[in-house]
């Protein structure tokens, strides 16, 4: 540049310049944070819906196949005590397959694998022999795989033995669930309420699809998938997967009881993304009319500080006196005022972020803390060497209250007793939910014995509290303490659980603590 000439770029514009590239540089990098934590929080909680789903619905599955084996026990009792009598093979067959929905058709085999007796009567397999010899030689209550029935259905056959009074083996009593047509197993595993584009589909020990939402795939056997694998191999869990279509999904598993089957609830990885980018969006949106004023604030700054500056050039150029160059000396405050300003902003986008994390550690039906609160509760705790009680509590028969009234009336059960729990818990004590009807309370320096008082409380407290219109609401809950010895966390909620269920099978409606 020519030594005499003038500088195009004033001091106003430079300082505006690296100042809005600042502010844009500390927008763009909370934005990116905002969005990475939330993301990593959508798709943890996606998955841990997925799972809780999976779990619900496999322990749904699994209980109704222990009730049909129950069932069966006692038919093979009853055709037992006169198995050469046709029509009493007959009656009880047709007694079996009329009770409920469970099977659609049932059949009674001799020891040789001969069908002797089948309902209805128009399937005309009496006299055939069974095409599978695996539950005759094991003797035992059974679950089969998918296969096709004598008649060319896709079924699955579940068979109890029957014996004699004397103990002589006869032969075997057994219902079929069509995988094809309406039942008990259908109808459970059809009622799918996430509102979303998620589904659940259900696989047997040889990785026959059972249940999908697509019929036509139904009895398809599935190949490699780390989902399937993990729940064949009796685990239950949740990862993201790639489905057989090349679909990132995020899926939950649970291995169903009595069956070697595991279900499967999977949502697209997308749906959590759409989320989160219109949640980023509505940030944004709120944070364009602070951004507007900050700009006019900056303007007005700017013009303030190159005033102060170029009366120092003039003066310097008039060989100013002392006076007039301390008036100089003012910009200093204005140039905190800028300082301040900026840091205003960032809290207040500071202040959004913990507004999102908040909401992210939070149950949203109850508002009581998640598993992720407990969790961190905990661990401090244990850092610390802080003493702590644990209550695990469940709410007792709640699958019956979703049964018979609703999984709204559910909903507001477990609100109902959200509330009743706050009102029983000190400032200081943790409440969360970690399941569906699953709840923790955790007391930061408090005794065993008053822990169970606490918990005696609470249990009476509901007990005596209708939650209209379900009515009375019992509790069962498990009581643990971790004191000077300090255990690991996951020992101490364990301990509460194995303890919770002690209280179930004591007959529910009370509270076991550790002796």
């Amino acid at each position: 540049m020519p030594s005499g000439s003038v500088p195009r770029i004033n001091l106003r514009t430079l300082i505006l310049l690296f100042a809005l590239l600042a502010i844009l540089a500390t927008l763009l990098n909370d934005l990116y944070a905002t969005y990475r934590i939330q993301r990593e929080t959508l798709v943890h909680n996606s998955l841990e819906a997925n799972r809780a789903y999976a779990a619900k619905v496999a322990l749904t599955i699994g209980q109704s196949l222990g009730e049909d084996l129950a069932r069966l026990a006692y038919s093979a009792r009853i055709i037992g005590e006169d198995f050469r009598l046709e029509a009493h093979r007959g009656a009880e067959a047709r007694r079996l397959a009329e009770q409920d929905d469970s099977f659609n058709t049932v059949i009674v085999a001799d020891a040789q694998g001969r069908i002797v007796s089948s309902y209805p009567t128009s399937l005309s397999v009496n006299g055939q022999t069974l095409r599978s010899k695996v539950p005759l030689e094991e003797r035992r209550a059974m679950i089969s795989p998918a296969f096709s029935s004598l008649v060319g259905n896709l079924i699955v056959f579940a068979s109890q033995p029957i014996w004699s009074p004397e103990g002589e083996y006869l032969g075997l009593v057994g219902g079929t669930i069509y995988l094809h047509k309406d039942n008990a197993l259908n109808e459970i595993i059809s009622k799918h309420f996430q509102q979303d584009s998620s589904y659940v589909y259900l696989v047997d020990g040889e990785r026959h699809l059972l249940f999908h939402p697509d019929p036509n795939r139904i009895g398809e056997q599935v190949g490699k998938n780390p989902a399937i694998d993990a729940v064949l191999r009796g685990e239950s869990g949740a990862s993201p997967i790639r489905s057989s279509t090349g679909r990132d999904m995020l899926a939950g598993y649970a291995a169903v009881p009595h069956s070697g089957w595991g279900v499967i609830s999977q949502q697209p990885l997308s749906v959590p993304l759409d989320t989160l980018c219109n949640l980023m969006l509505q940030v944004v949106i709120g944070i364009i009319p602070m951004s507007l004023l900050g700009l006019m604030l900056l303007w007005w700054a700017a013009s303030h500080i190159s005033r102060p500056l170029s009366q120092l050039a003039e003066y310097a150029g008039q060989r100013a006196s002392e006076e007039g160059i301390r008036k100089v000396r003012a910009w200093y405050a204005e140039a905190w005022s800028i300082r301040r300003a900026m840091i205003i902003g960032a809290l207040l986008t500071q202040e959004r972020i913990g507004k999102l994390n908040r909401q992210a550690l939070s149950d949203p039906l109850t508002g009581l803390g998640n598993r992720r609160v407990m969790e961190s509760a905990l661990n401090d705790w244990h850092l610390l060497g802080k003493p702590y009680a644990v209550v695990s509590m469940d709410i007792d028969h709640f699958k019956r209250v979703n049964d018979k009234y609703g999984h709204a009336v559910g909903d507001k059960v477990l609100q109902a007793f959200a509330t009743l729990l706050g009102q029983n818990c000190r400032d200081g004590d943790l409440a969360c939910r970690v399941g569906g009807e699953e709840f923790i309370l955790l007391l930061p320096q408090t005794s065993l014995a008053a822990a169970a008082e606490v918990a005696e409380r609470i249990r009476r407290s509901l007990e005596m509290t209708p939650i209209p219109p379900a009515g009375q609401i019992t509790l069962s809950l498990g009581v643990s303490h971790c004191g000077a010895e300090q255990a690991d966390p996951s020992k101490v909620l364990d301990q509460a659980d194995h303890l919770l269920y002690q209280a179930k099978q004591a007959g529910r409606n009370r509270v076991m603590a550790e002796v």
